[in-house]
């Protein structure tokens, strides 16, 4: 089916994405286990950002939390790469992209991203957008308690999100977004 081009703003894309140094990254569908399993042992071991083991676990994070690849939409649709490379020089202004991976470690890098702090807030950007997704229950499981936006309070914001993955059956997540909460 070919794509029409309007000309008019396109609709709000429905992808979820984080923000970086200026930049809009895609956000990937589920973080694996182990990468955070990985990272809870070297916090829990006294690791941190100073010590390559926690570097590499944190990177593992990262890692996790970013789309493998660009997520390009064009008029409020999810498209390809190759479908956008073949619209028309006209429609590309209506194409808006969410960095990948790729994009993301380009950024950082040419940004000089050196504040470790910083990088992880990406982490926990991603957490608690993923924590607000909804999820699908066990079948024996009730429908759960309802979900409330987070407040404007960092610290009673990751309460609520460390309360919201406990009831979502994630306490792995919960455990680091509290790891990273309470310094």
């Amino acid at each position: 089916m070919p794509l029409e081009i309007i000309h008019e703003t396109p609709p709000e894309p429905e992808v979820l994405r984080v923000e970086f140094l200026g930049k809009e990254f895609a956000i990937a569908s589920k973080i694996g286990l182990m990468p955070l399993m990985r990272f809870a042992h070297a916090a829990k071991s006294g690791l941190d950002s100073d010590d390559m083991e926690g570097m590499a676990a944190m990177y593992d994070m990262l890692r996790q939390c970013i789309a493998d690849e660009s997520v390009y939409v064009f008029q409020g649709r999810t498209i390809t790469r190759e479908v956008a490379a073949d619209l028309p020089p006209e429609a590309m202004d209506q194409v808006v992209t969410y960095g990948g991976w790729d994009e993301f470690e380009a950024h950082a890098t040419r940004e000089r991203a050196d504040d470790a702090g910083e990088l992880f807030g990406v982490v926990q950007k991603v957490m608690a957008i993923l924590s607000q997704r909804p999820t699908t229950r066990p079948s024996d499981s009730s429908a759960g308690p309802p979900v409330t936006a987070p407040t404007s309070t960092e610290s009673s914001s990751s309460v609520e999100v460390v309360r919201r993955l406990k009831s979502e059956g994630r306490p792995d997540l919960a455990m680091a977004v509290l790891r990273q909460a309470t310094g």
